[in-house]
C-alpha cells in the first residue's frame, strides 16, 4: 500500500488552529499509523512569503486585545462574498509562491486547511494540472463564521454544527460537500481514564472541593491572576488551578502569593487531564478552548471573546446551557459561587457541555482524510517554478 501523504495548512494567529491542526495528524497517526505521512505547515511562515505577513499573526492578536472594535467592523465589514474574493486575490499574490513551493516539496495527496482561504489556493496552484488533492477545509469556530471559510473547491468542509453548516450552503456549498462533524480536539481529551478522583489525585490535587481550572490559552493571556485572586479572597470550599501558558512573570506573580484555598500554578502543560479533573473550567471564548471543554462536559465560565467569531463561540455555548458570561471579576466569583452552591445547577450545564461535546471529532475527520485520499488517483506532483527575483537573476 502506498503512503499517504497529508498536508496539513495552519497559522499561528492564536492557538486555535494549530491546536486543530495538531488534533487531526494526532488522530491520522493513531489510527493509519506507518500508512500515513501528516505535515503541518504554516505558509505565512515560509521563507519565500512577504516577512510583514510574518508579523501579522501578532498584529491580529494585539489587534483583537487592545482595539476590538477595530477588528469588530473588519470581519463584519469583509464578510461577503466580494470582499471574499478580493482577499483570495490579495493572498495569492503573497503567499502564491511560497504555497506552491510547499506543494512541490510534499506532494500531498489531500490537503487539509484549518484556516480560510488556503484551500482556494490550492486549487489556483493545480490549475492546468491533471488532477489535484483532495482538498479539505476543517472549520474551527463555533458560530459567526467568515464567508471566507466556504470555499467550493473543496471535495468536503468539515463543520462544528447545523447552525454553521445552514451558513456553509449559504454561502454557495452544495448539501454534499458539508458535514457536520465538529472542531477537532486532541484524542487525548477522548481517552477512556480513571474517576475524576483518582485523576485529581494522580494530579496532586484535592479530591473533596469544588475545583476550578482557570486557563488563558498557551500564552497565558487574558485577567488570570484577577480572577483567581477574586475567587481565593471570596470563596470557600475551593481549590483552585490556573494554567499560566507561556507567561512565565504570571507564574511566578501568582506562586509569590499567600492563598487561603489550595492553589495550584502552571505554565505550558498538557490541559486534558486537568479539564477533565476539574468540576468547572473558566476561559475565553476561542473555538478549540471552548470545544476541549465541551469534549470532557465541564461548563464553563467564559470570561471574555474577541469579537467576530469568539462571540459567536460565546452565544453557541451559553444557548446550549452548558456556560455562563463573566466578564468582569465580581461576575465571576458570583457565577461560581452560585455553582458551589447549587450542585444541580452545575450539574445540569455539565450535562448541557456533554450533550454539546464531540471527543471523537479529530477520528472522524482522520477517516474522512483517508477515504478522500483512497478515492482518488495519487495527486501529480507540480513542477518547480522561478520566483520573480529568481528569474530576474537568471537573466544577470
Amino acid at each position: 500500500m502506498r503512503i499517504v501523504r497529508i498536508l496539513i495548512l495552519t497559522t499561528d494567529a492564536g492557538s486555535g488552529h494549530r491546536s486543530a491542526a495538531q488534533a487531526v495528524e494526532a488522530a491520522l497517526l493513531h489510527v493509519y499509523r506507518h500508512n500515513v505521512q501528516v505535515t503541518i505547515a504554516n505558509p505565512l511562515h515560509e521563507p519565500s512569503s512577504p516577512s510583514l505577513l510574518r508579523h501579522a499573526e501578532a498584529f491580529y492578536l494585539s489587534t483583537i486585545q487592545h482595539a476590538p472594535e477595530r477588528y469588530d467592523r473588519a470581519h463584519t465589514l469583509t464578510d461577503a462574498a466580494a470582499y471574499a474574493a478580493l482577499l483570495r486575490g490579495a493572498m495569492r499574490l503573497a503567499i502564491g509562491d511560497a504555497l506552491h513551493r510547499l506543494l512541490v516539496r510534499h506532494a500531498p495527496d489531500v490537503v487539509i486547511s484549518v484556516y480560510p482561504l488556503f484551500t482556494a489556493l490550492v486549487a489556483d496552484a493545480y490549475r492546468g494540472a491533471r488532477g489535484r488533492p483532495g482538498l479539505m477545509t476543517v472549520v474551527t469556530d463555533l458560530g459567526h463564521v467568515h464567508h471566507t471559510w466556504f470555499s467550493p473547491v473543496d471535495d468536503l468542509c468539515i463543520v462544528p454544527n447545523a447552525q454553521v453548516r445552514t451558513r456553509a450552503l449559504s454561502c454557495g456549498l452544495n448539501p454534499r460537500q458539508v458535514q457536520i462533524v465538529g472542531i477537532p480536539v486532541h484524542p487525548r481529551f477522548a481517552a477512556q481514564r480513571a474517576d475524576p478522583a483518582t485523576v485529581r489525585r494522580d494530579l496532586g490535587w484535592r479530591t473533596d472541593l469544588v475545583t476550578v481550572l482557570i486557563s488563558g490559552g498557551g500564552a497565558g493571556v487574558g485577567p488570570l491572576a484577577e480572577l483567581a485572586i477574586a475567587a481565593d479572597e471570596a470563596c470557600q470550599n475551593l481549590q483552585i488551578a490556573v494554567i499560566a501558558g507561556r507567561n512565565s512573570d504570571l507564574a511566578v506573580r501568582l506562586r509569590a502569593r499567600e492563598w487561603k484555598n489550595p492553589v495550584h500554578i502552571y505554565g505550558f502543560v498538557p490541559l486534558a487531564d486537568m479539564m477533565y479533573a476539574a468540576d468547572i473550567i473558566a476561559t475565553k471564548a476561542g473555538g478549540l478552548s471552548v470545544s476541549e471543554a465541551l469534549a470532557v462536559g465541564r461548563p464553563l465560565l467564559i470570561y471574555g471573546s474577541a469579537p467576530g467569531q469568539e462571540a459567536g463561540n460565546l452565544e453557541y455555548v451559553m444557548r446550549r446551557g452548558a456556560a455562563q458570561y463573566t466578564p468582569d471579576a465580581a461576575q465571576f466569583v458570583a457565577a461560581l459561587q452560585r455553582w458551589i452552591a447549587w450542585p444541580a445547577a452545575r450539574q445540569a450545564a455539565a450535562d448541557a457541555a456533554r450533550s454539546a461535546g464531540r471527543p471523537q471529532a479529530a477520528f472522524e475527520i482522520a477517516s474522512m482524510v483517508w477515504d478522500l485520499a483512497m478515492s482518488r488517483a495519487a495527486a501529480p506532483r507540480l513542477a518547480p517554478r522561478l520566483s520573480l527575483s529568481e528569474w530576474l537573476s537568471s537573466w544577470r
